[in-house]
Parts: structure tokens; C-alpha cells; sequence
């Protein structure tokens, strides 16, 4: 794939959030929880499905290494097109 990189696409399940929290004497303190875990990359979320779609046609791969390749080939093109349709 030419062109420049496009990154992992950030966290596939990010968790965090913002909370308030009041003390005794009614006095509120507000918090952010960050992210607590990122979990995996977008990019590697597609690749597992991508995976999963290749599996069945693993004969035609000469090796598990490019069945990988490919994996990350079509994440990066998802990733590539999603990014086409933020700029728009």
C-alpha cells in the first residue's frame, strides 16, 4: 500500500469517563477517569475480522505470514477509506 501511514486508528474500545464526587461536608470534586485500558488498535480489530475472512482460503497463502500480511493490507484499506469519508 503506497501513500503515507494511517496510523492504528486509536483504540477499537476505549473506556473511560468523567464523574463528581461529593465528600461529607457537601464539598464536589470532579474527576476524569482516563482511559482505563485502550485494549487493541481499531487497525488490529480489522485485522482479526479480516483474519477470520482469509482462514477459509489459507491453501492459496504459501505461508500463516502472508495470511497476515493480508490481514493488515485489508485493515489498512479500511482504515484508509475511513479516513476518505472524515475529509469529506
Amino acid at each position: 500500500m503506497n501513500g503515507p501511514p494511517i496510523g492504528n486508528g486509536g483504540p477499537a474500545f476505549p473506556s473511560g469517563e468523567k464523574y463528581v464526587s461529593t465528600d461529607l461536608s457537601g464539598n464536589k470534586t470532579e474527576f476524569a477517569k482516563g482511559p482505563l485500558h485502550h485494549g487493541l488498535s481499531l487497525r488490529d480489530y480489522f485485522a482479526a475480522h479480516a483474519m477470520a475472512a482469509l482462514a477459509p482460503q489459507h491453501a492459496r497463502y504459501p505461508s500463516n505470514a502472508q495470511v497476515a500480511r493480508s490481514a493488515y493490507e485489508l485493515a489498512d484499506a479500511m482504515l484508509a477509506e475511513r479516513q476518505t469519508k472524515r475529509s469529506k
